[in-house]
């Protein structure tokens, strides 16, 4: 049996084909009725004042930022997905790498705030929910406002999320959410960007559009970044499972922690009180000591096993070859607990419509590797 990482969870075909009916004959397939449907679902379920349709995250964060007026410099975690720190080269800012803590794994407020203290030309905070887990928002909006800093929240993973009851989406001044494959809410690809300001609203629909308000005289230079009437489609049929598909991970996610929890050298994510996360991923820390073999060696033998695993996020972004010449070496020493989270994460298989047997079966193999980790630390050497 071949478990993947991942897998989406679709809406039924006829559902879905019969969506793409009724937009297909009249030609209008890209930043139609059906992307506003979508924007405008989102828009009332979460309770913001806009959210706009784009093709990717990424896009996304490109235009909030350039719209945004942000210049200089950024902060942003390292342990992230580089497509984060990926927005802001391709603005022309600069990154500047903060710690994550070493409990949610999200932005450290603390390093933050050293950050904004000792680092001058800071314009904007991108703090990520990493895999749908939110961040301390309150205490990172009162940090961006007595520094000046803008606040952009890279929710890619966090379609669902919600803190002391109100989803993600509400905070800062924007945040960005993926419709890619591996997200709860799926369109293939796309973006949503949620936001309370109204006015940055019009200009990223603009901006989506190459920066043209309708009269073919942008005035100023916007991208291609339009979401297809297709991508909406799926993306709204999709949305309709979003609170249920919640629910069903964060069982699954319970089911694990409770067949892990007396396992010694495991360590999950902490996720604050009053929060929900989306759990994207489900993700362990091993400490090789305590277990008995390390992260690198249990993904090999779960591989073995026929269990998919991904390392998130090694190398971080700073470590990736993208960065390391120009920005990562200046900030490596300053990312204690990125670099060695980085090196005993492994995130272990979940989607929203997956089995208790499936639940039960990764983390038998994961008990089994702890209570043969001297057999199998010879087959799988460090």
């Amino acid at each position: 049996m071949k478990i993947p990482i991942t897998k989406p969870t679709l809406p039924l075909w006829e559902v879905f084909s019969k969506a793409i009916h009724s937009f297909y004959d009249t030609g209008m397939i890209t930043n139609g009725p059906i992307v506003r449907q979508l924007e405008l679902q989102i828009r009332d379920t979460f309770q913001v004042r806009e959210a706009v349709g784009v093709s990717s995250c990424t896009s996304g964060l490109m235009l909030a930022l350039k719209l945004l007026g942000v210049t200089g410099k950024v902060a942003l975690p390292s342990f992230t997905f580089f497509a984060t720190a990926h927005a802001a080269i391709w603005n022309d800012l600069e990154p500047v790498f903060v710690d994550i803590d070493p409990e949610t794994w999200d932005l450290s407020t603390a390093a933050l705030e050293n950050a904004l203290e000792n680092e001058e030309g800071i314009e904007a905070v991108m703090p990520v929910h990493i895999f749908g887990n939110p961040c301390r928002v309150e205490d990172l909006k009162a940090l961006s406002d007595r520094f000046g800093a803008r606040l952009i929240f890279d929710s890619a993973h966090a379609m669902g999320a919600k803190v002391d009851g109100t989803y993600i989406g509400n905070f800062g001044d924007a945040e960005v959410f993926s419709l890619s494959p591996t997200k709860l809410v799926t369109g293939g690809e796309g973006g949503i960007i949620a936001t309370q300001n109204e006015g940055l609203a019009a200009k990223l629909r603009a901006g989506r559009d190459y920066g043209n308000e309708g009269d073919y005289d942008p005035s100023f230079v916007g991208l291609n970044a339009r979401m297809s009437e297709i991508h909406a489609a799926l993306a709204i049929e999709s949305f309709r499972m979003l609170e249920l598909n919640v629910r069903r991970r964060n069982m699954i996610a319970e089911r694990y922690a409770k067949a892990l929890s007396g396992v010694n050298g495991i360590t999950f994510q902490k996720i604050d009180s009053g929060n929900r996360s989306t759990y994207k991923d489900f993700t362990i820390l091993v400490d090789e000591e305590l277990f008995g073999i390390n992260r690198d060696a249990l993904a090999r033998y779960l591989a073995n096993e026929g269990i998919d695993t991904r390392k998130y996020y090694d190398p971080p972004v700073h470590r990736t070859k993208a960065y390391w010449e120009k920005w990562g070496r200046n900030y490596d020493d300053f990312l204690p607990v990125t670099n060695a989270v980085s090196k005993t994460a492994i995130s272990l298989p979940i989607w929203s419509h997956m089995g208790e047997d499936v639940v039960d079966f990764v983390a038998g193999r994961i008990v089994a590797a702890h209570e043969n980790a001297d057999q199998i630390g010879s087959s799988y050497p460090n």
